[in-house]
């Protein structure tokens, strides 16, 4: 009996079943950078809006309220600023990153305040340092 093709027909069954597997692995590693990458990019613009919308905030409100000489700053113009720094960013989000946040950082709403809290002390904390 002749081996010869019975063993070139296992090797090639078992070739073809290692390239199907080795193809599937890399799409699907691909696939996995692709969604990392894209909610990567989500992550980056909504921190972007958020900062935008603080130092827009700063310098159409908060700015003019501190230049008062009876420092109308209070706590209620503090909640004031938060309110509008958070229109802002409501706005600019798209649906899609919203709805990421949301379902993955347990809401967006808590979510948006805490990086508007984050993103107002990194900038008091670099403005300091800066100026010693």
């Amino acid at each position: 009996m002749n081996w010869q093709p019975i063993v070139l027909s296992v090797i090639g069954i078992v070739l073809t079943a290692l390239v199907s597997w080795a193809t599937e692995r890399l799409i699907a590693l691909i696939n996995s950078k692709i969604s990392n990458t894209k909610y990567a990019k989500y992550l980056t613009d909504a921190v972007e809006v958020v900062t935008r919308a603080v130092k827009t905030t700063y310098q159409t409100y908060v700015e003019t309220l501190k230049k008062d000489p009876t420092n109308a700053f209070t706590a209620d113009a503090q909640k004031e600023a938060l309110g509008k720094a958070c229109d802002l960013v409501r706005e600019q989000l798209s649906g899609d990153i919203q709805d990421y946040i949301e379902k993955n950082f347990g809401g967006f709403e808590q979510w948006m305040k805490n990086t508007i809290e984050s993103v107002i002390y990194d900038l008091k904390n670099s403005a300091g340092k800066s100026a010693d």
